[in-house]
């Protein structure tokens, strides 16, 4: 029995020997797995630690910036109270006088803050006033061109939808064709004898069937091309009673307004709105010499506009006068629109291929009586309103009142344009312009371009032409199309001209030529020389500002030298090149220095007169162009 217990006994240690011996086992795997963990999880607490330090610092860095710049907020605040209190001492040791004078500075310091700020507000006002009229004007130019584009693209349009509609006609007849040759075959093969006389049968109907298809494309074409050119002349005419609408109603306020703003802000907009319906008109296949009383309205409208204007902002005041002929323009505008209102409510498409088929209808009765309505206002004359560039104020009388004849204005052409190898030129009519009338007379070279001109009915001179030949591309440079433009100058009789401004579009060239008196530069008679770079040749030419301003009883006065003159330039900008200058300008005539100079990064011309060394104007040449 004891042998048995020692046995058992041992069997219970071994047991509880196996039993520790796996705790113990259990508990080191246990803790080398800690281990690991442990070591795993050491760089992310040390990241975590050196981040919390960096924050740390960071707070520390930021109480003392605080803390410096309280310090420095309360030296201020010490030294400016030190300040005071100097000051305050300083007053009190002053007599009456001394503070009296310290007080009146003080008040005009203080004034002259509030005069330059009101100043800034007024400049900043008359910015974003400019900037509004620039976006409206942007506005009004990206509407016209998206009406223009959608117009484009519905006569684009059109013209697909009669292509595709010809093309469905062609396809049918091709269609019908086949069957009628497959229904030959089959009679053919049924009833001999009859086939060749068959075959030639739809043979002949198959060529006729093209051709009618042929035609039918070409009609189709033809009337969709002509409804496209009717629907833009309906276009035009909407726009243009729209643009008579605005000038009506702006004539009618600016007749009762009293301000001077006011004013400007309406003539501003009576001055765009009849430019805007000259150019409506211009777009009608109208005559010129069939609407040149409306044309000429519109004009004097314009010029009335822009003479007003510029004596508001000369500072002057509207008189009785100029009410008067605001009065005199507004019952003719409104006689107009209402005309043409009347006219556009019952407008149809047939007008239009009716006039310019026959110059009758319903158009031509409504142009004959604004004809009419306008014809007495016109007779009272287009007053002059003078940019500097030349349009001028005066005018050369005509001395001799017997008129040249329509025969002699085609034989003057003929010899102006000798080498331009025109077939035959024939008057067309009549152009009414300030400084008299010409005849329009028309030709066509070999190549079929068509040269107008316009011919002084008096005079005979050469007033203005147009060249209307291809130039494409650039054969000649600027310095030889500047010898040709001054070789033709001197064909037609114009002596001492020198070129004072060249511009360029990549195909030809425009020359301003103005005349040379006693060594000065008159700008008021220049000419305009428009020279083909492809083809060597004067395309055009515009002499009515010197034909309408010139005269040889002029004379330069000066009582500043030139460096006197220069002298009341603004400091700072250097002078490039000076001559004397006869420049046009609202008061007349006035003699002048001209200076071109640079300042920073731009060029500008200065004049400044010749008498009182007044300026009279600053161009800038990135405008002038």
């Amino acid at each position: 029995m004891e042998e048995k217990n020692t046995t058992q006994t041992t069997e219970i240690a071994k047991n509880v020997s196996s039993g520790a011996e796996k705790v113990q086992a259990v508990q080191k795997t246990v803790k080398t797995k800690t281990r690991s963990t442990q070591k795993k999880k050491q760089p992310q607490k040390q990241a975590e630690k050196k981040a919390e330090e960096a924050r740390a610092k960071k707070r520390v860095e930021i109480a003392l910036k605080k803390k410096k710049e309280k310090e420095k907020r309360k030296a201020e605040k010490a030294k400016r109270k030190q300040e005071k209190m100097e000051e305050k001492k300083r007053l009190q040791s002053m007599n009456k006088a001394e503070k009296k004078a310290v007080m009146e500075k003080r008040r005009a310091e203080k004034k002259a803050k509030l005069a330059k700020k009101r100043a800034e507000r007024k400049a900043c006002m008359e910015k974003r006033k400019a900037e509004l009229r620039a976006r409206q004007e942007k506005m009004q130019a990206e509407r016209k061109a998206r009406a223009e584009k959608r117009k484009a693209l519905m006569e684009e349009r059109q013209r697909e939808r009669a292509h595709k509609k010809a093309n469905n006609r062609q396809a049918k007849n091709k269609r019908k064709q086949k069957r009628q040759e497959q229904k030959s075959h089959r009679k053919e093969n049924r009833t001999p004898g009859f086939g060749g006389w068959l075959a030639a049968v739809i043979a002949l109907g198959a060529v006729t069937l093209g051709l009618a298809s042929v035609v039918t494309v070409g009609a189709i074409e033809m009337s969709s091309m002509q409804d496209g050119m009717i629907g833009s002349y309906q276009s035009a005419t909407y726009e243009l009673a729209e643009a008579m609408e605005h000038v009506d109603s702006d004539l009618d306020r600016v007749r009762l307004s009293a301000d001077a703003s006011q004013q400007s802000r309406i003539l501003t907009d009576v001055l765009v709105q009849s430019r805007l319906a000259e150019a409506d008109l211009e777009k009608l296949p109208i005559a010129q010499e069939k609407d040149s009383n409306v044309t000429a309205f519109i004009n004097q409208v314009a010029g009335e506009a822009g003479r007003m204007l510029a004596k508001l902002q000369n500072g002057q005041a509207l008189t009785e006068q100029d009410y008067a002929s605001l009065q005199r323009l507004y019952e003719v505008s409104h006689s107009v629109r209402m005309q043409l209102d009347e006219y556009v409510a019952n407008m149809d498409c047939k007008d239009f291929s009716c006039y310019m088929k026959k110059g009758k209808g319903a158009i031509a009765d409504v142009l004959d009586r604004l004809e009419k309505t306008t014809i007495e206002e016109n007779r009272l004359g287009t007053p002059d309103f003078a940019p500097l560039d030349g349009a001028g104020t005066s005018r050369n009388a005509e001395t001799d009142s017997v008129k040249i004849g329509t025969t002699k204005a085609e034989e003057l052409c003929g010899s102006y344009f000798a080498d331009y190898k025109i077939k035959e030129f024939q008057c067309v009519g009549e152009t009414n312009m300030r400084g008299g009338t010409a005849y329009n007379v028309q030709g066509y070279d070999d190549n079929g371009a068509q040269l107008f001109a316009e011919i002084n009915e008096h005079t005979g001179k050469l007033v203005r032409f147009d060249y209307y030949e291809d130039c494409a591309g650039e054969t000649f440079d600027a310095e030889n199309c500047a010898k040709i433009a001054e070789q033709f100058l001197t064909s037609l009789g114009y002596e001492d001209m020198i070129l004072v401004r060249a511009k360029t579009n990549d195909t030809s060239f425009d020359f301003t030529y103005a005349w040379e008196m006693d060594g000065a530069v008159v700008y008021p008679d220049s000419v305009r020389v428009k020279v083909c770079g492809a083809r060597g040749v004067v395309s055009a030419m515009d002499a009515s500002r010197y034909l309408r301003n010139h005269k040889t009883e002029r004379t330069v006065q000066t009582s500043l030298t030139q460096s006197q003159a220069q002298a009341q330039l603004k400091d700072g900008l250097q002078v490039d090149n000076a001559r004397l200058a006869i420049v046009q300008t609202r008061k007349g005539e006035r003699t002048a220095y001209e200076f071109v100079c640079s300042y920073m990064d731009g060029q500008y011309i200065v004049y400044i007169d010749a008498m009182d060394g007044g300026e009279i104007a600053i161009l800038n040449l990135k405008s002038v162009g």
